[in-house]
């Protein structure tokens, strides 16, 4: 195992770094002729899925239609515009990256089959963001590179699997939030979560992390259906307990309700924190409930911020005509990244345990510049590498969101300890 790589596409030239890799002999045809020219190129690498002489083909893996389709909306899109980003600047290594979508409806039993699929079509790698975890043992068994959202266990476990903003552990969490909280002063924080299983996870990790911090738990830990509507009791409870701080981990609807209800009955905590927060539709739509609220994205940056590699994001999904604040495009553009960065590493002639291993290897991997801090993919806490220690608040003030001046970045702890 290798300590450090640099094989990350760096920040403000992303596409040219992986450019630069350019083919040596697996991409050249008989006598030299260069991938792109009128000749056929001639694959002089040994066989390997999804290669060609001048394409590497990955599957993207997602709810396309189903119940989870609007919770993962544009995560496609956004993949496909950094694999177009990098395909005009000649691809990885000479070859163009070509995508190749199925739809798992959020369903075990399709996902499965739907991986398998995959591995059928000759899919080298694959791009995944679901609820579901079924064809993951067998990605595995076929040693098949896989990046995506992190927020399942083979993100913490599976040695071919990589998440685009670290590892998924139930074992550690950063200290991020509660840092922030102190600095707001709010030493009393009520917990609200939604009724899931990664949501009451993420909850626990936050309560550690508030013990790390010196700070406090208000009152018991609200859980709450998804969709709740009427938040009314749990908003007078979190009053009554004496919260200066309140941290909602569910949707932004819950949290909007929660907040709503609270300044119904005058309480006004020093912060309140809602996860997933940073679309201003949502600003918008809450109709001034959410004035003052601090949101945190899904494990980017502000898509608010005037960073070069956030505009080109932002105008790049505007130019295909979808909307660049769905709450987990970036991560599907993040990913597609990734897999590229992977591939990259790999050499002139990508092979599956290649990327494994020299991706696995890479501890400062920055998202194409959307991530809030480096990620380390080396074995760490988890065999996968580390949690995400950083994330990069927002406050709304009116109807504007305006991002922190930076990142903050917490400690790691391990939850069953603190």
């Amino acid at each position: 195992m290798i300590d450090h790589v640099h094989v990350r596409i760096p920040r403000a030239a992303a596409a040219t770094a992986i450019a630069a890799l350019v083919l040596a002999g697996c991409g050249a045809g008989a006598g030299g002729q260069e991938v792109g020219s009128s000749a056929t190129p001639i694959n002089t690498c040994a066989p390997e899925p999804g290669v060609t002489a001048d394409s590497v083909t990955i599957a993207v893996v997602f709810p396309q239609s189903g119940p989870a389709a609007d919770v993962f909306k544009n995560f496609g899109v956004a993949a496909q515009l950094r694999a177009d980003e990098l395909n005009r600047k000649e691809g990885v290594g000479g070859r163009r990256i070509v995508l190749r979508l199925y739809d798992d409806r959020n369903d075990p039993a399709v996902q499965r089959e739907v991986g398998r699929q995959a591995l059928a079509d000759g899919a080298f790698g694959v791009i995944a963001a679901s609820q579901q975890d079924s064809m993951y043992p067998a990605l595995a068994q076929a040693g098949v590179p896989v990046t995506g959202l992190p927020n399942l266990p083979p993100y913490g476990t599976d040695v071919n699997v990589f998440g685009a903003f670290g590892a998924y552990s139930t074992t550690y969490a950063s200290t991020a939030a509660a840092q922030r909280f102190k600095e707001a002063k709010a030493r009393l924080v009520a917990v609200v979560t939604a009724k899931s299983p990664g949501a009451i996870a993420a909850a626990n990790g936050f309560i550690a992390s508030l013990n790390a911090t010196n700070l406090a738990q208000a009152g018991a830990t609200y859980e709450v259906e998804p969709d709740a509507r009427n938040l009314d009791l749990v908003a007078s409870q979190i009053k009554s307990s004496g919260a200066t701080g309140v941290n909602v981990i569910s949707l932004v609807e819950s949290g909007t309700t929660v907040l709503r209800a609270l300044k119904s009955q005058n309480a006004s905590p020093r912060m309140a924190l809602v996860h997933g927060l940073a679309n201003p539709a949502d600003v918008l739509a809450a109709k001034g409930a959410l004035d003052g609220a601090v949101g945190a994205p899904y494990g980017y940056i502000p898509l608010q911020l005037n960073h070069a590699e956030v505009k080109r994001y932002v105008a790049g999904m505007a130019a295909k005509g979808v909307d660049p604040y769905s709450p987990f495009a970036p991560i599907g553009y993040v990913a597609s990244d990734l897999m590229a960065v992977g591939l990259a590493g790999a050499g002139s002639c990508p092979t599956r345990a290649d990327f494994i291993r020299v991706l696995r290897g890479v501890t400062d991997y920055l998202g194409a510049g959307l991530l809030p801090g480096k990620v380390s993919f080396a074995p760490g806490v988890t065999p996968d590498g580390d949690p995400q220690r950083c994330t990069w608040f927002l406050t709304v003030r009116g109807d504007s969101m305006l991002p922190d001046d930076n990142a903050t970045c917490g400690l790691l702890i391990n939850t069953e300890v603190n």
